[in-house]
C-alpha cells in the first residue's frame, strides 16, 4: 500500500512546489519562494515518476533497461510520465531564464497534462483528462499561494487581499471539476458511502471544507492584525492532508471502473 502511494504523493508534492512556486513568484511574492524550492519540486517529480515506473515494471517482472524504454514510449501511462518530466524541465528553465508568463503557463499546462494522465484522468476520454488537469492546477495554485504567504517575511493584509481572487478562483475550479469527476468516476453520488473510493472521496470533501474554514479564519486574522502564521500553517496542513487523500484516491479503482470490468467480463 505504502509502495503504491509513495510515487503519487511525491508527484503531487513536486507539482505543488514547482507549479505552485512558479505561480507564487509570478503572481504574489516576486523572487519567493527561492529557486531551490522549485528545484526540490523538480527532484520530487523525477523521483515520483521514476519510482512509479520502476514499481509497475517490477510488479510485471520487466526490469531490463529496454523494458523501461518500451514502457515510457509504448504505453499511455509511460508517455504521461515523459510529458510530465518534459513540462517540469521546461517550466524550471522558463523561470530561470525569466521567460514570459505565456511560456511559463504553457509549460505548466504540459506538466499538469502529464500528471493527469498518470491517474484516472486518462481513463474517461479527453474531456475528463482536461478536468483532472484543471483540478491539479487549482490545487497547486491554492496550496502554493498559502505556502508562499506562510514562508514570506512580508506577509501582510495587502498581500492576502492580492491572493484572495486566485484562491477563490482555485476553489471554484476545484468545486466544479471535483463534482464533475466524482460523477464520472463514482457514478451515483448518493451511493458514495457504499464503496472505499466513495468514502475516501467524502473524506477529501470534508478536508476541503475544513481548509475553507481555515482560510476564512486566516482572512479574519489578517483583517484584525492578529498572528496569522499559525492559522496559515493550519490551512497549509489541511491542504496537504487533501493532497494525501487525493494520492490515495488515484490508486483506488472507482466504482464505474469496477462495473465496467464486470460488464466486459460478461
Amino acid at each position: 500500500m505504502i509502495a503504491d502511494l509513495l510515487p503519487r504523493l511525491l508527484l503531487y508534492l513536486g507539482a505543488v512546489l514547482l507549479v505552485g512556486g512558479v505561480a507564487a513568484r509570478r503572481l504574489l511574492t516576486p523572487a519567493h519562494p527561492r529557486l531551490a524550492w522549485l528545484g526540490a519540486g523538480l527532484a520530487l517529480l523525477v523521483a515520483g515518476g521514476g519510482l512509479g515506473v520502476s514499481t509497475t515494471l517490477a510488479d510485471l517482472g520487466f526490469t531490463a533497461p529496454t523494458d523501461i524504454l518500451d514502457y515510457l514510449t509504448g504505453t499511455a501511462a509511460g508517455r504521461s510520465v515523459l510529458v510530465l518530466w518534459i513540462g517540469s524541465l521546461v517550466l524550471l528553465a522558463a523561470e530561470l531564464a525569466a521567460l514570459t508568463w505565456l511560456a511559463a503557463l504553457g509549460a505548466c499546462g504540459v506538466l499538469l497534462w502529464g500528471l493527469a494522465g498518470i491517474g484516472h484522468g486518462a481513463s474517461h476520454g479527453q474531456g475528463v483528462h482536461v478536468l483532472h488537469t484543471l483540478h491539479a492546477g487549482a490545487m497547486c495554485l491554492w496550496l502554493g499561494g498559502v505556502s508562499a504567504l506562510l514562508t514570506s517575511r512580508g506577509a501582510s493584509a495587502a498581500l492576502a487581499r492580492r491572493f484572495t481572487p486566485y484562491a477563490l478562483g482555485s476553489v471554484l475550479i476545484l468545486g466544479v471539476s471535483g463534482v464533475w469527476m466524482s460523477v464520472e468516476h463514482a457514478g451515483n453520488l448518493l451511493q458514495l458511502p457504499e464503496s472505499a473510493y466513495g468514502r475516501s472521496l467524502l473524506l477529501k470533501l470534508a478536508l476541503v471544507i475544513l481548509a475553507l474554514l481555515a482560510a476564512t479564519v486566516v482572512r479574519s486574522a489578517f483583517a484584525r492584525g492578529q498572528g496569522v502564521r499559525p492559522r496559515l500553517a493550519a490551512e497549509a496542513l489541511t491542504l496537504l492532508a487533501v493532497l494525501g487523500v487525493t494520492a490515495s484516491l488515484s490508486g483506488q479503482a472507482p466504482p464505474t471502473h469496477e462495473s465496467g470490468s464486470q460488464h466486459s467480463a460478461h
